[in-house]
């Protein structure tokens, strides 16, 4: 049976680059990063050493290695799943949406409350929008940035791997400046794209877009749109999901 919620709170936000941890002090405080180590060198020791002065544990994993390193570190962790109490209405299959984007949907949507949309910048881009309900309605998942760079490279014989980077002119006078281009302009315009799709489909005229995740500064100087940016934001929502989860199981 899981303890009560106390604090301070250690969450976690293990993702399929990095592990990121992070203490909350009080209820609806801020979480205060302490380490963020590279995902395959997760160690259960190291992970116990970090939440020792922790009384409570909140995790959102979507790398099944890392869940069974974590479960064996802190058997007692709340770990955000298919049955976590959720803060928001969602209309998605919780049996198969990441925990990381339902953490990222509560601390937007304690944010704002409705007409807003969560853009995370990571190994994957993901998207996913409330409407003016307040109400999750689902979202998209497109190739990360540096995914989406490296993809002609990858595929090509002589083609060179350019940095994930803004391009300096979109007509390039060489390969180079040519994939640049081409990445960066076709990047910009999937994620315009699909943020256009979402409003039009959700009916929202108005839509506050929050971007979060390791590549949210890069991307930001290449797909010119109107946000804030929280890097804060998963480890925000997996700290409510975990109260909120807490908050039910007392009832």
């Amino acid at each position: 049976m899981l303890r009560r919620l106390e604090y301070p709170m250690l969450v976690i936000d293990a993702g399929n680059t990095s592990v990121k941890f992070a203490l909350v002090t009080r209820p609806g405080g801020t979480p205060k990063p302490v380490l963020s180590v590279p995902t395959a060198k997760l160690a259960a020791t190291a992970v116990k050493r970090i939440g020792a002065k922790a009384r409570s544990v909140g995790i959102s994993s979507v790398v099944p290695a890392a869940s069974r390193i974590l479960q064996k570190a802190f058997p007692q962790a709340r770990f955000i799943g298919p049955k976590t109490v959720l803060s928001f209405k969602s209309l998605v299959d919780r049996k198969i949406t990441g925990s990381d984007r339902l953490a990222n949907v509560a601390a937007a949507q304690a944010r704002c409350k409705k007409n807003v949309l969560v853009v995370s910048f990571g190994t994957a881009t993901t998207f996913d929008v409330v409407d003016t309900g307040g109400v999750h309605l689902g979202g998209a998942i497109a190739p990360g940035w540096q995914a989406f760079a490296s993809l002609p490279s990858s595929k090509t014989a002589l083609l060179p791997r350019v940095p994930a980077k803004a391009a300096k002119s979109f007509i390039g006078k060489n390969t180079r400046e040519a994939l640049a281009a081409g990445t960066a302009g076709g990047y910009a315009a999937v994620v315009l794209q699909i943020i256009d799709g979402m409003k039009r489909e959700a009916g929202v005229k108005k839509l506050r877009v929050i971007t979060t995740g390791g590549d949210a500064a890069s991307v930001a100087k290449i797909v010119k749109i109107k946000s804030v940016s929280d890097p804060l934001l998963t480890l925000r929502g997996i700290a409510l999901l975990c109260a909120a989860d807490a908050r039910e199981v007392r009832k």
